[in-house]
């Protein structure tokens, strides 16, 4: 095979469709891109580095795309970690040009002063799985569990004392949502704050039916908000599946308010919100070092139906 690796170009596009639509249907949660999500979640990202964008193009058809993404403000509480993607068509797998394209895209990740690259990958995925592991890559102790449950027989629940709940005015409150979400996530290790244009940058944002699922808690004594919850129903994935499932994104609750009921209650809130709107199944996921979280999931009667495993490569 004799290949070409580039930078993308803007006529890449789609080329670069074509080949994550082809390359990633096996993944168990494939979801079709459209020329809107490639903009959205790559070209028109504010992380997306044009320099370290490569794809390797065979008889003028591209076979692979590794892109590299090391944030400075990240690195700042994380340390030196890089993070990656790499699509690669079934047939070009194992071949040289994965290596090749992945080598380029680390040699441009450790130019811009990366010295780790962490990913995660859904252990039913197993192409991914054997990708990761033919580059070199070993497990970490990350790992985050996709949970379900049927939404059917939950009640409306009970506010907890001294709280009252209501749902979010969009967008006049994402900046509120955003600094409920900040101050309660401050408190796990090396978080970095999340920023008003990558909270808002995701799809359950796109759909307005989508916004009647954001509660907010506020204290009755003061009005202050501290605590949230975002559920919403991605159609797309739902129709490419053949399921009816919404999902409960964004639990939070600040430190000085937990152990209270709050987490419980905006759980159960959302729950309600999803039987309500006709699904069958129930979704989240939580980093298993949210114990609190997990926790609550689980007493929700949510179950595993998957793991995302997390894996680390050492830039030498």
């Amino acid at each position: 095979m004799c290949t070409e690796i580039r930078k993308f170009q803007s006529t890449d596009l789609d080329g670069y469709l074509q080949l994550y639509n082809t390359s990633e249907k096996s993944d168990p949660d494939f979801r079709k891109l459209t020329t809107k999500d490639v903009h959205r979640i790559v070209l028109d990202h504010p992380h997306h580095d044009p320099e370290g964008h490569f794809v390797a193009v065979d008889s003028g058809r591209i076979v692979a795309n590794g892109r590299g993404v090391f944030v400075p403000e990240h690195a700042k509480v994380r340390g030196p970690v890089a993070y990656f993607e790499l699509y690669v068509l079934p047939e070009y797998l194992g071949e040289p040009v994965e290596r090749d394209i992945f080598r380029i895209m680390v040699d441009h990740l450790k130019y811009r002063g990366a010295e780790w690259i962490t990913t995660r990958v859904d252990t039913r995925y197993e192409a991914r799985v054997n990708q990761l592991e033919r580059l070199g890559f070993t497990k970490t102790s990350y790992q985050n569990h996709g949970m379900e449950r049927s939404p059917s027989g939950i009640e409306e629940p009970i506010v907890p004392t001294g709280y009252r709940v209501r749902t979010a005015r969009v967008p006049e409150e994402n900046e509120t949502m955003v600094n409920v979400f900040n101050e309660a996530f401050a408190t796990r290790k090396k978080y970095p704050a999340m920023t008003m244009e990558r909270f808002t940058k995701s799809w359950i944002f796109d759909d307005p039916a989508n916004h009647s699922g954001f509660f907010l808690a506020e204290r009755e004594n003061d009005g202050r908000v501290v605590g949230m919850v975002m559920t919403g129903i991605n159609h797309k994935f739902n129709e490419e599946h053949g399921t009816k499932r919404g999902g409960t994104y964004s639990l939070a609750v600040i430190p000085s308010e937990r152990r209270r009921g709050l987490g419980t209650f905006l759980t159960l809130k959302s729950l309600k919100w999803i039987a309500d709107k006709g699904m069958d199944v129930a979704y989240v996921s939580v980093n298993v070092a949210n114990e609190d979280a997990l926790k609550i999931y689980q007493a929700a009667g949510y179950k595993t139906v998957q793991v995302y495993q997390g894996y680390q490569l050492r830039l030498a």
